[in-house]
């Protein structure tokens, strides 16, 4: 396949996606504000808030740095085998951390204490972060696997919704599907990494450990000044109003964030691409 044609294809699967991103709410949320109430769905909206700073922690950076080395190695299976393994064990080792500092929190603040079992469930999204290694795939440039596994998470969740969801107390569905979505996609895409890639877990040295902490160290940094001003927003209102000016905001945002994330199919089509321009040939790149 040549570069054009598959940098048009991984443009189309996540323009498909993007597509998707801003079609689906707009079926499911106007049912979950009338069913769960604007309170409750702020409730859920704050815990998805609050349990996004555990996957930028998770995230590390490596969305840009390992999607990065996957691009300019992936013909070397070695290479590719030791930069999966050591991010993915990386990622398993924040996420532990995570857990941990969810169950302090719960223990130590009454506003996590009085719904606890929101928060942790919330936290599979975490889990399935994990699981679903989307910088591989960039990496790659195998966009439309992202976006196959996508569609198939989405699906289970808007389905579910309207199955499962019937009144207020329902609440924990919310949560619960969309974890249970990212999980299995999650395990659905690390089966089609080992068959399709032939790529195998190794057990990674320290060296690799701390060459790919340093690696994603910057970018990490960036992230989370980044979302002062974007994901705490909703974390933020929650912590000095009421569950139900939350859903009120977290509604009306869910659906801007949907239409002006139409620039990111762009930008993940051609990031992998360019770096592995770059590290041909740096003038080649900039061409």
């Amino acid at each position: 396949m040549s570069d054009k044609k598959r940098l048009f294809e991984n443009f189309l699967s996540l323009a498909t996606l993007q597509g998707l991103n801003y079609i689906l709410p707009l079926l499911t949320l106007p049912y979950l504000v009338r069913v769960l109430g604007p309170d409750n769905y702020g409730l859920v909206a704050f815990a998805q808030s609050f349990i996004q700073f555990f996957i930028i922690l998770v995230d590390y950076g490596f969305n840009l740095s390992a999607t990065n080395q996957i691009a300019i190695y992936r013909d070397n299976k070695k290479r590719v085998e030791s930069i999966f393994s050591t991010v993915m064990t990386i990622k398993l080792f924040f996420m532990m951390i995570s857990f941990f500092i969810l169950c302090l929190l719960i223990l130590l603040f009454p506003k996590f204490q009085n719904h606890k079992l929101v928060y942790i469930v919330t936290f599979g999204m975490v889990i399935g972060n994990v699981l679903f290694p989307i910088w591989f795939f960039q990496g790659m440039e195998k966009m439309r696997y992202i976006t196959i596994l996508n569609i198939i998470a989405k699906t289970i969740f808007t389905i579910g919704i309207f199955l499962l969801v019937k009144h207020r107390d329902d609440i924990l569905f919310v949560p619960l599907l969309n974890s249970l979505g990212t999980i299995l996609i999650g395990f659905i895409s690390l089966g089609m990494i080992k068959r399709n890639f032939g790529v195998n877990f190794i057990y990674p040295s320290w060296s690799d450990i701390k060459y790919q902490l340093k690696e994603g160290w910057h970018v990490f940094i960036s992230t989370v000044a980044i979302s002062l001003y974007t994901v705490s927003n909703t974390f933020i209102l929650g912590l000095f109003t009421n569950n139900t000016v939350v859903g009120y905001y977290a509604s009306a945002e869910k659906i801007i964030n949907a239409a002006t994330g139409i620039i990111n199919p762009i930008s993940q089509a051609i990031y992998p691409y360019i770096s592995r321009l770059m590290a041909e040939s740096p003038k080649k790149g900039l061409i």
